[in-house]
């Protein structure tokens, strides 16, 4: 991911707690990669989502806070920088997933000690996944 994406996405968001990592793993554990990036070990816990709907998460993950649902862009601005993330860390065959069921989803699975998080892991089939995940507290 290009440096002037994660500044803009630092900038926006205020003070929060941003994951962005890249890892090359070819265990095929997800749950080990899920460790490697910090969060919860337990794959089980994670949602397929499809294309759409990891890009929808996303674009409200940057749009408002989890904890207060304030604003911290503009929504098309957060859809626009969504779709960058998605589209520079996926490949044909990527596997998208996340700890909601969907954008409207007011459940979650927690995979930190913070009050609030959330965020998309993109499995590109051939070792490569890419996190972006998000927490907020209250």
């Amino acid at each position: 991911m290009k440096m002037s994406l994660i500044a803009d996405i630092l900038a926006a968001r205020g003070p929060t707690m941003v994951r962005i990592s890249n890892i090359l793993d070819y265990s095929n554990d997800l749950s080990l990669v899920l460790s490697k990036f910090g969060l919860t070990r337990d794959e089980a816990m994670l949602v397929a989502q499809d294309r759409a709907g990891a890009i929808a998460i996303l674009t409200n993950l940057l749009w408002k806070g989890q904890a207060y649902d304030c604003e911290h862009m503009d929504r098309s601005k957060a859809k626009e920088l969504a779709e960058r993330i998605v589209a520079e860390n996926e490949s044909k065959d990527s596997k998208y997933f996340s700890n909601k069921e969907s954008a409207s989803s007011d459940s979650w699975n927690d995979f930190t000690d913070s009050t609030f998080d959330s965020g998309i892991v993109i499995s590109s089939g051939n070792g490569q996944y890419f996190c972006i995940w998000f927490e907020d507290e209250d």
